[in-house]
Parts: structure tokens; sequence; C-alpha cells
């Protein structure tokens, strides 16, 4: 039963790799690999203070896919974090 759970799961995330890659031309044909190392797998810093959440990515050749995505996001608290701000930078 363990099995076939694990190939379950690994086929849902391929799928959603495949989904988010579709949303930049860049990664359109990349395989799931590629996209988790370059969305998932990436570092990025976390900082929390009282109302904002603030994450700042490093250097990657892929920020300026991320950058105009993100900025393409509404503004966005996080009821979970006591309504903090959820805030995006990159180095």
């Amino acid at each position: 039963m363990k099995v076939d759970f694990d190939i379950t799961m690994t086929l849902i995330a391929n799928t959603l790799y495949k989904v988010l890659a579709s949303n930049f031309k860049l990664f359109s044909k990349a395989k799931p690999k590629t996209v988790y190392r370059s969305f998932v797998e990436g570092r990025a810093k976390i900082v929390i203070t009282p109302k904002i959440v603030k994450v700042t990515y490093g250097k990657k050749s892929f920020n300026p896919a991320i950058m105009n995505f993100v900025k393409s996001l509404p503004t966005l608290n996080v009821p979970w974090t006591d309504n903090r701000l959820l805030e995006y930078s990159f180095e």
C-alpha cells in the first residue's frame, strides 16, 4: 500500500510542477525535476516581524520570471500568521 501512495504523490507533484512551469515561457518545456530545482529547492531568507512576513529570494537566473509573477499577485495578508502582510523581495 505504501508503494501506491508514494507513486501517487510523485505523479501529483510532477503534474503540479508542470502546471507551475506552464505559467512561465522560460520553463514551458522544462521537466519536473528542473522546475523543482529552480523554484522549490531555491534558497530564500524569511523574516517575520509583528506586521510583515518578508521572503527574500537569492540571486538566481530565473528571478526575472518570478519577479514578474510576484508583481502580478494581489496584496496578501496571511490569516494563520495573525494577518501579517506577505512581502517578497529579491537580492
